[in-house]
């Protein structure tokens, strides 16, 4: 019989520098063991001794920044040399990834990747731009929009009902504290695209755009209308089309059922999955002695004006009058493209939740349209986009300007002072 192979680790492996002289044997040889991020602490090790000691680390408040994908795309194509464009894109790309790297190592930024990522990403060169927002991330990821805009309607409709308390917060919808100290090592795991989703989304989006398109041509024709009008005709549907929506899925249920065929059929169970968690959840809070009260409040809720200041349909509603606003009265000649359905359900989405949010310049010219500016500003949301580029470098340079001393030198006595060098190795 062959013998079996033997593997031998050295554990000294999981210690790193900055070395310090380790308390117990004097040598310096007291590394910091490693770190896995979402740590309030960390511990030395001594590579001779093994002495170990833990120590305390501040809670931090790191400022959110997200990223739209086209920002990730461009810091990609910048630092992969295999893909051969690192020449052709424009220099402000690395000058920028470099920026971010520098205070995400310092501890002053989160980057937050999230399923629009994961889906514009699958819709292209799907390993390399993941291995992009995984970097930056580390790990912090914002929940899936649906569970989301739930999160959002369901505090609405709670403090209707007069529970206090029911605001939804940063941590509410990330993944991983925003406050906690990075780490060394983040392990991911590279999954296949199917090219059937890659398909299904790509069919998506031209449904999608081809409705757009005759929306686009009816507001055209309504010259006569303001953006309150349009505001509140695209405010009030969303809730609406939910509850048709999930009066559907009991259609179905109910064929299903009728023809002999499994109700939990996949084809049927998860065509209209969202709705069906999004009503379930809010009967669970819906006042009434019996289900069909509860279920008729819950329809008239969806229904009613109420849902105009819920922060995701506030922000959506507020776009899409604003482009309806250009489409009547001049300022757009052209439907909008595929992926514009997609950023308004992402800006709409997330904004509440970050400090900075760097979007194309379609899509800032929007949120700096004066009705739309207005329904945002209570948000707080600094919009960083090409049309300014030293604006950008100047809102980055400010949260850097405010570190104190005693902030660095406790980041350098945990990574080491090398430890703010960009990677810009990534790739190789």
């Amino acid at each position: 019989m062959a013998e079996e192979a033997a593997i031998s680790i050295d554990p000294r492996i999981f210690i790193s520098e900055p070395y310090i002289t380790c308390p117990k044997c004097s040598t310096k040889n007291f590394g910091v063991l490693i770190m896995t991020g979402g740590n309030d602490n960390y511990t030395r090790r001594c590579t001779k001794c093994w002495y170990s000691q833990r120590f305390d680390l501040p809670v931090l408040e790191k400022h959110i920044i997200y990223l739209d994908q086209f920002a990730i795309s461009n810091m990609m194509l910048a630092l992969n040399a295999k893909l051969g464009k690192t020449e052709k894109v424009d220099k402000f790309w690395l000058k920028l990834f470099e920026k971010l790297e520098r205070l995400h190592r310092l501890q002053l930024i989160e980057i937050p990747d999230s399923t629009f990522h994961r889906t514009e990403s699958k819709l292209g060169k799907y390993a390399p731009l993941k291995k992009m927002y995984d970097h930056f991330s580390g790990g912090t990821t914002f929940l899936d929009a649906p569970t989301i805009r739930r999160f959002q309607v369901a505090s609405k409709f709670r403090k209707l009902g007069g529970e206090k308390d029911t605001e939804i917060t940063k941590d509410d919808v990330l993944e991983n504290s925003h406050g906690s100290w990075g780490g060394r090592i983040y392990v991911t795991v590279d999954s296949k695209v199917d090219p059937k989703d890659v398909e299904a989304e790509r069919n998506a989006r031209e449904r999608i755009a081809d409705s757009l398109k005759a929306t686009f041509e009816r507001w055209q024709k309504e010259k006569g209308m303001a953006f309150p009008d349009w505001f509140k005709e695209e405010g009030l549907a969303w809730g609406k089309a939910m509850s048709q929506r999930y009066a559907q899925a009991l259609v179905n249920y109910g064929q299903a059922i009728e023809n002999g065929t499994s109700a939990f059929d996949p084809s049927t169970f998860f065509e209209f999955w969202d709705e069906q968690v999004l009503v379930h959840s809010l009967i669970t809070f819906a006042p009434g002695k019996d289900r069909h009260e509860k279920f008729m409040a819950v329809v008239n809720f969806l229904s009613s004006e109420e849902m105009l200041d819920i922060p995701f349909n506030e922000i959506a509603a507020s776009l899409w009058a604003a482009i309806a606003h250009q489409a009547a009265h001049g300022g757009r000649k052209l439907p909008p493209n595929r992926g514009m359905a997609s950023d308004v359900e992402m800006i709409s989405t997330l904004l509440p939740y970050v400090d900075a949010m760097l979007v194309d310049r379609e899509m800032a010219g929007l949120l700096s349209f004066g009705d739309v500016q207005r329904k945002i500003a209570k948000y707080d949301t600094k919009i960083l986009s090409l049309a300014d580029k030293e604006d950008i470098f100047g809102y980055l340079d400010s949260i850097e300007a405010k570190m104190t001393p005693q902030h660095l030198k406790l980041v350098e006595e945990v990574y080491g002072k090398d430890w703010v060098k960009p990677y810009l190795e990534m790739y190789e």
